[in-house]
């Protein structure tokens, strides 16, 4: 561990068992959300654009149909314990999504845990949303709504990811785990990695690595 200056890691699909942003449109917006979700997928909008035009679906929601949602959102069963173990050895944890900060910041209080993250900016008023990109780099490859390789300033990191959000970081890593969609493209792409489906798989890699 002493070999990377700090580990940065997505959130959702891989901090939280499912992806929470999509699991909301699904709960909570039309189905014409998914049309815009596979202009994304497909590269013909940028996901700045697709979560622009995904967020402007959603009307009449309650506040507590909110804070109900996001208190169903479930971590990964062995995440707590590896901000444990991160912390243990001295390195740098950061959460970079292209998803929501509301939904970041509420899960990491329930859970008492007090790591820095970048994401979108999601503002909640009268039962709808707009939504803001304070991380947002015109100069992005990739046109994310939230550029994740802007926020790294470590030469030499560790990555974890698991979506398409984490295309562009995913080359740049010196350490890099994925799983799902990242997985898949890392094989294609014949990107070294080391795959996971749980963060007791990292934490059983890095002790294999460096102890």
């Amino acid at each position: 561990m002493k070999n990377f200056d700090a580990i940065y890691c997505d959130f959702d699909g891989t901090i939280t068992k499912k992806d929470s942003v999509n699991s909301f449109f699904e709960l909570y917006a039309p189905e014409n959300w998914l049309e815009y979700e596979n202009q994304w997928i497909e590269g013909k909008i940028s996901s700045r654009e697709n979560a622009i035009l995904q967020v402007a679906l959603l009307k009449n929601i309650s506040q507590q149909q909110l804070d109900d949602y996001i208190n169903s959102i479930e971590i990964d069963d062995y995440f707590l314990e590896f901000v444990g173990y991160v912390k243990s050895k001295n390195i740098k944890l950061t959460i970079l999504s292209d998803g929501f900060d509301l939904f970041i910041q509420k899960v990491l209080a329930r859970y008492n845990l007090d790591i820095p993250f970048y994401a979108n900016k999601l503002i909640y008023k009268n039962g709808s949303f707009n939504i803001e990109f304070p991380y947002y780099n015109e100069n992005c490859d990739k046109k994310a709504g939230m550029c994740k390789c802007q926020k790294v300033k470590e030469t030499n990191f560790c990555y974890i990811g698991d979506g398409i959000s984490d295309l562009c970081i995913a080359s740049k890593a010196d350490l890099l785990f994925a799983s799902k969609k990242l997985h898949e493209y890392c094989k294609k792409n014949s990107i070294k990695h080391i795959h996971f489906t749980s963060f007791c798989n990292i934490m059983d890699a890095l002790n294999d690595m460096y102890t």
